[in-house]
């Protein structure tokens, strides 16, 4: 099937050059002419039936965003390919968002990557036609007719078994997977964090934006919001395809999602199904694999639904015995030891795939520990309830880390004095220079106890009475002082200073900073 291609550009020497590109005889697309703006642009458009355009972004009297929501008000059916320079990235950003297929760097621009992209374009106008044909019931060569009779009652099928945890007998989808189809399933959950929670309200349009443009020369593709940060992608292709790659699949809908839509989101990707039971299968992998996107290391993003979780083996169960130890011997800095037991369970559990479940239920009961260590003086005082709660509501390790240390915060306001040990010792000044000289490294009260030989809890106490402050507290403040230094020289990015000062979490680093000094790090001004 041949396309009209139509080349706006202002500047007559870009739109000669972008002509001379495509090689017209030897293709299947035919040149129906050149616009300087988006007003004539708009009317060839309505006079020649034009398929596809490729427009610059920036030009006088309508620029190139205005005429594709211009198009697309108009029911524009075509395909649309956006050229720009390297500081057009946000206008490129909401282009994409309005519906161009894609963009390509004028200074880039070589003839085989361009007929890449117009055939890519073609492939998805072959599929529209062929849907089209479908709905007029005049299906393609090869294509069985039961498959559009059963479309519009397949997400249905899909949310079922999505939910199930039994075999796939349960589904009757006659015509479901008939005709050889292929089928991939990916589930995608949204970024749990202030940004992502805004943007959820319009994450499906995004998602249905990046399949159209993703699988193209798929029979079919659904998107569907099974949660509020959850949602199932699943794709069909006919068996004479060649072969799909669902990793590369999912690494390009991560990608996709943050450079056109500025989206953070974590795939896992499944097999090839063939049938409904194996679907289901993968499906059931899916549910289980997702688990393990709860950790943000080390596989942030793209990951396999064959990862499988555990719940728990030698090593994390001696970190979770080390967090019930810790208040074996309370006093008033017995919460630090707590806070580090609890923090190195969460990093042991995801170093061992350990499922979340399992390590909230070990946390968990680290809280009532709290509550029932009469010694720590908040035994009637403190609700641990409501922490159970934030802990068994946490999406990622992140978030379960940071409730970690509210807790203590809390626990520490809560707690009653104890009798404060007064003496200067060699220890302490030992401990303290050991902090200042460690502190962009990963320190834990453990180091520093063997370093100047005294035993964990003991130090704890030593160190407080001498300075006021706890261990960690100090080593906050250290950390906290050489990252405002650094970024009140204008020579760091926040995520910079946070890591040279050995605090890699950005949760923990911006709550510390603000706290601190009363203005988030990014607001830090120079001097």
């Amino acid at each position: 099937m041949m396309y009209k291609v139509l080349i706006v550009d202002d500047e007559m020497i870009v739109r000669h050059a972008v002509k001379t590109l495509v090689k017209w005889e030897e293709s299947r697309f035919e040149y129906a002419g050149s616009a300087a703006n988006g007003m004539s642009a708009l009317d060839m458009v309505s006079k020649s039936g034009v398929d596809i355009i490729i427009t610059d972004i920036k030009m006088p009297e309508m620029d190139g965003l205005e005429l594709i929501k211009q198009l697309m008000a108009n029911g524009f059916n075509g395909e649309i390919l956006v050229l720009s320079n390297y500081n057009d990235f946000d206008l490129v950003r909401e282009a994409l968002k309005c519906g161009a297929h894609d963009y390509m760097l004028k200074l880039t621009l070589k003839t085989e990557s361009f007929m890449q992209a117009l055939e890519e374009m073609a492939v998805k106008l072959d599929s529209k036609r062929s849907n089209v044909s479908s709905h007029n019931h005049t299906a393609p060569e090869g294509v069985s007719s039961s498959i559009t009779e059963t479309k519009n009652r397949t997400p249905a099928i899909l949310r079922e078994m999505d939910a199930a945890t039994s075999g796939s007998s349960a589904w009757k989808a006659e015509g479901f997977l008939e005709g050889g189809l292929r089928v991939y399933s990916f589930v995608i959950l949204l970024n749990n964090d202030e940004q992502g929670l805004r943007q959820v309200g319009e994450f499906q349009e995004t998602l249905d934006k990046l399949a159209d443009g993703l699988f193209t020369g798929s029979r079919w593709t659904y998107a569907i919001r099974s949660d509020q940060w959850r949602f199932l992608l699943v794709t069909a292709y006919s068996s004479n395809v060649s072969s799909v790659i669902p990793e590369e699949l999912a690494r390009r809908i991560i990608n996709l999602a943050s450079m056109y839509y500025n989206v953070k989101i974590s795939v896992v990707y499944a097999s090839e199904a063939v049938d409904e039971q194996s679907l289901a299968s993968e499906m059931r992998r899916n549910r289980q694999a997702e688990g393990l996107l709860f950790y943000s290391q080390p596989k942030l993003g793209c990951l396999s639904n064959r990862e499988k979780t555990s719940d728990g083996d030698e090593e994390f169960q001696s970190a979770e015995i080390k967090l019930r130890n810790s208040l074996r011997k309370p006093n008033a800095s017995a919460m630090d030891l707590w806070v580090e037991s609890a923090l190195n369970l969460v990093d042991k559990a995801a170093e061992r795939n350990v499922h979340p479940r399992v390590l909230k239920q070990a946390i968990s009961g680290g809280i009532w520990s709290i509550a029932n260590t009469e010694e720590l003086g908040i035994r009637y005082a403190w609700d641990a309830k409501p922490w159970l709660e934030v802990v068994e509501a946490a999406n990622s390790d992140s978030h379960l880390k940071e409730s970690i240390r509210e807790l203590a915060d809390e626990v520490t306001d809560f707690a009653g004095h104890f009798t404060p040990v007064t003496s200067s010792r060699e220890e302490v000044r030992r401990a303290t220079q050991y902090l200042q000289e460690r502190y962009s490294e990963r320190v834990t009260i453990a180091d520093v106890a063997v370093y100047v030989g005294l035993s964990e809890p003991y130090l704890c106490q030593v160190f407080k009475a001498d300075t006021g402050q706890s261990i960690l507290t100090y080593l906050n403040e250290i950390r906290m002082t050489k990252a405002y230094e650094m970024l009140s020289t204008g020579n760091y990015l926040v995520k910079q200073a946070a890591i040279e000062v050995g605090i890699p979490d950005p949760f923990y680093f911006n709550r510390l900073f603000k706290k601190r000094f009363g203005v988030a790090p990014k607001n830090v001004k120079m001097p």
